[in-house]
């Protein structure tokens, strides 16, 4: 994938790339977009209606830009000017001294309308097309056509595992996971089925989408495929992901909406992550998503957490907490694969 910056133009051009950075088509929000891409995550939040919710907004958005102190800009996504007025007023205020505002508009259609300037313009169609072209190249796939869009593509799809497979996976893994030899083959199982469709971007046949899902159950093997998701591929991974978190059988869910949202927030996706940690059920603690959950919550910089896959495997292995729940409670520490050259054993 092209590692080349998009090129802009001006305010229209910002416009018509938003969709691209944030994943969807958005309404009723407010992005801000540094000037420097690279500089500092793209964020986007609820067009707050009240003078309370500006406030949260503020509160939780300018400490985040702080750490970063590069200019950028503020798009509010609405037909109410009014609403869009107050909430980048109360937003340029709270960056006061923590980064400058390029930029302040509203933005209804193709339309846009700065709010700090009297200047106004629309998003021509080849200028849409032309950022369109640009970011599908380099980010490889289309916009959402809405933010509901999106979240539901997270949801349990048609393909999904049958019960009778799972299980069937379920009990094998048990009986891996009493055998240090078999276990050890599991993980290079693992590494070279994750490491094909990496490099292939295909699904998963069933039988090894059931198996994949069965052994991150367990919170060892979990890690261990949480150690395979080096920083310039989180994205292929959190594709991976996903497709397995859409095929899960209810209950199983977690492990794979977690890995997911590592992955996408790796990738600098904060939506795609908040998405994927809305499949794990509310009732359920489970320890992995709750520290990607705060992680996503509190504007941490994905390039300053330390990734598992560079870390060495005994050290690695004592990361995050333990689950709570049905899973294994004692931790396994990553085991070296097999020197076989047919790793995995059949199952």
């Amino acid at each position: 994938m092209s590692e080349n910056p998009i090129v802009l133009r001006g305010l229209g051009d910002v416009v018509a790339l938003v969709p691209h950075l944030v994943g969807a088509q958005v309404n009723d929000s407010i992005v801000v977009v540094p000037v420097e891409l690279r500089a500092a995550p793209v964020a986007r939040v609820d067009l707050p209606a009240t003078a309370q919710d500006r406030e949260i907004m503020a509160a939780h958005l300018a400490p985040y830009y702080a750490e970063y102190r590069t200019p950028v800009v503020l798009l509010a996504f609405t037909d109410r000017r009014d609403l869009a007025e107050a909430a980048c007023d109360r937003l340029a205020e709270a960056f006061d001294s923590v980064c400058p505002i390029a930029a302040a508009a509203s933005v209804t259609g193709d339309r846009w309308v700065r709010l700090d300037h009297p200047d106004h313009g629309t998003v021509s169609p080849a200028s849409r097309d032309r950022v369109a072209a640009e970011a599908i190249y380099q980010r490889g796939s289309s916009p959402y056509r809405s933010l509901q869009e999106h979240r539901a593509s997270f949801a349990p799809g048609s393909s999904q595992i049958p019960a009778q497979d799972f299980a069937a996976a379920q009990t094998a893994t048990s009986t891996v996971l009493q055998d240090p030899p078999a276990l050890a083959q599991e993980r290079a199982w693992m590494s070279l089925v994750v490491g094909r469709h990496i490099a292939s971007s295909t699904p998963l046949p069933t039988v090894d989408a059931a198996r994949m899902l069965a052994d991150v159950q367990d919170i060892g093997l979990r890690d261990h495929a949480w150690t395979l998701i080096p920083r310039d591929e989180a994205r292929q991974h959190a594709e991976l992901w996903k497709d397995l978190l859409t095929r899960a059988p209810e209950g199983a869910q977690a492990p794979a909406a977690a890995l997911a949202a590592f992955s996408y927030w790796v990738a600098g996706d904060g939506l795609s992550a908040r998405a994927a940690l809305e499949q794990i059920p509310p009732t359920q603690q489970y320890s992995m998503g709750q520290l990607i959950t705060v992680a996503v919550r509190n504007g941490l910089d994905p390039k300053a957490f330390p990734m598992p896959h560079d870390m060495p495997p005994d050290v690695a292995a004592g990361v995050p907490a333990p689950s709570s729940g049905s899973e294994q409670a004692r931790r396994q520490p990553p085991m070296p694969a097999s020197t076989s050259p047919f790793p995995g054993v059949s199952r």
